[in-house]
């Protein structure tokens, strides 16, 4: 097979993917939430909006902008740092964690569908493939993370349009 081939097919497969967890959230009728922001929120609570932004290799502002429509939607609080009340201190609300698990379950929903009737053989010669790939690429270690804030800052610009 040609590497063009291949690589219109990763291209595809990445489309469909992205296809299906919209088609899933519109079906549920669900918000559009940051579910890494909300993750980590929800992991470390009390947190601060510089640490979601280091975390997720992204800018403050966006981390801000991104909040305060969370806070707006009944999602997250920002309480003052009792500490240092300068900071505030970032809180998931019930909703939101409920929401955020929501979302958790569609893509594990979606990630079991992508990859139905493969198995454990196939999926780790899958998994050399992608490391080779990666290598090839220089992302062995990069954090998905650290690709993943600059698409959420990227989703945020279109979401302004």
């Amino acid at each position: 097979m040609q590497i063009e081939e291949l690589s219109k097919k990763m291209v595809l497969v990445h489309a469909l993917r992205r296809t299906a967890l919209n088609r899933e959230r519109e079906r549920l009728n669900q918000k559009v939430i940051p579910l890494a922001l909300m993750s980590y929120v929800l992991e470390h609570p009390g947190c601060t909006q510089g640490e979601v932004a280091a975390y997720l290799y992204i800018s403050a502002a966006s981390v801000a902008t991104s909040c305060k429509r969370l806070e707006q939607e009944g999602l997250l609080e920002r309480r003052v740092d009792p500490v240092n009340r300068r900071k505030n201190q970032l809180f998931v609300t019930a909703e939101g964690e409920e929401l955020t698990r929501e979302k958790r379950a569609m893509l594990e929903r979606v990630d079991e569908r992508t990859f139905e009737g493969i198995g454990e053989t196939d999926r780790e010669v899958f998994s050399r493939v992608l490391d080779r790939m990666l290598d090839n690429l220089g992302g062995r270690g990069v954090e998905p993370r650290q690709v993943f804030g600059s698409l959420m800052e990227a989703d945020k610009r279109k979401e302004k349009k």
